[in-house]
Formats: structure tokens, C-alpha cells, sequence
């Protein structure tokens, strides 16, 4: 499923930001997107575990998700007006209300969304969960993910231009469809 979230005509951005909770394919799709754009890729738990340096379960163990989101929301105030990028943001992104705002103006976002039970075998079956990816509220990961997402859905679907599932599809046949859609849908600057 497909769909456009704003009303508003074409949007002219230059930056593109996939978003969606965590295993919804914003890594896989974003490097792909971005070797078709011809775009510079960054993903920002990559980049804030560079800066934090150590994985984000070791920093999360050590401190809390308090330095995570502050790395995360300084690493998104940078990156607002970037040119030719693709981005893919961390779930907990558009929790920063404020830089997600500016960012979203000034780039094209895709929630790139997937089902409770599919987000669960990604997670399950990725060997970078468990250093990656810990738990946001310990306990059942069932119920960490119906949790989350019903808490985030809301941020997501507003601060988005185009709405993605990516059930029964690949991360290569996600690219090229959104590479096509974006040709039509804003104007690349």
C-alpha cells in the first residue's frame, strides 16, 4: 500500500527521510534509494553509534537512552537542509518534536510501515538485534512493539508526505518503486 499524506501538490526537497519503527527496511531501502538517486546515504544510529562510540545496547546498558536521544537529536538539527541525501532515521526519530519538524520541511519523509508479526520475525531472525537494537521498555517484545507502535504511529503518519508498507516486497522492489514515485510526486532540487 501506497499513499501520499499531504494535499498540498508537489513538494521540492532534496533530502529524502525514510522513518518507521525498527525492521521496517529504512537502512535496506534507504542505501538502495540512494544508489539510484545518485544521493549520499547516512543512517543516524549508524552515525550516532560512531559518536557514542560503542554499540547503542552497550551505551543503553551503561547510561540509559538519555545520551542515545540527545546524540540522536543533535544528529537531526544537523541535518535539516541537507542536499542529495537519503536518510534513514532511527524509530525513535520523530520523538524529537521540534527537529523533527524542522527536518521535515525541508526533506520529502517515507514511513515506511510493517505489521506487529513481521517487525517480530525481522527482529528476531537479525543478528544486529541484540546489539542494535535493545529493548525500549524491557519485557515481551510482542507487547514492546504494539506498545510502541500505537505511541508512535500517530508522529509518524503526521510527519510524513508518503505512507509505505513494506510486507511481501524486497528492499530492492521498495527502491525502484519509491525511485519512480518520487520522479512523479516532488520535484528533486
Amino acid at each position: 500500500m501506497i499513499s501520499l499524506s499531504r494535499q498540498d501538490g508537489k513538494k521540492q526537497a532534496s533530502c529524502i527521510v525514510l522513518t518507521g519503527f525498527r525492521a521496517t527496511g529504512k537502512t535496506a531501502v534507504g542505501r538502495l534509494l540512494a544508489e539510484l538517486l545518485g544521493y549520499h546515504f547516512i543512517d543516524t544510529d549508524e552515525e550516532v553509534v560512531k559518536r557514542l562510540g560503542c554499540s547503542i545496547r552497550h551505551s543503553v546498558e551503561r547510561f540509559g537512552w538519555q545520551p542515545f536521544r540527545n546524540l540522536e537529536q543533535q544528529l537531526l538539527a544537523e541535518l535539516c537542509g541537507c542536499k542529495k541525501t537519503v536518510l534513514a532515521t532511527g524509530g525513535g526519530a520523530v520523538l524529537h518534536r521540534e527537529a523533527w519538524r524542522k527536518l521535515s520541511k525541508t526533506s520529502f519523509v517515507v514511513w515506511l510501515q510493517a505489521e506487529t508479526a513481521t517487525i517480530m520475525t525481522r527482529l528476531e531472525g537479525d543478528s544486529k538485534t541484540p546489539a542494535q537494537r535493545p529493548s525500549l521498555v524491557g519485557g515481551d517484545l510482542k507487547k514492546e512493539i504494539t506498545k510502541m507502535l500505537k505511541e508512535r504511529t500517530p508522529l509518524y503518519r503526521s510527519g510524513s508526505d508518503m505512507h509505505m508498507s513494506t510486507e511481501n516486497t524486497t528492499p530492492a522492489e521498495l527502491a525502484s518503486t519509491l525511485y519512480r514515485l518520487l520522479g512523479e510526486d516532488i520535484n528533486m532540487v
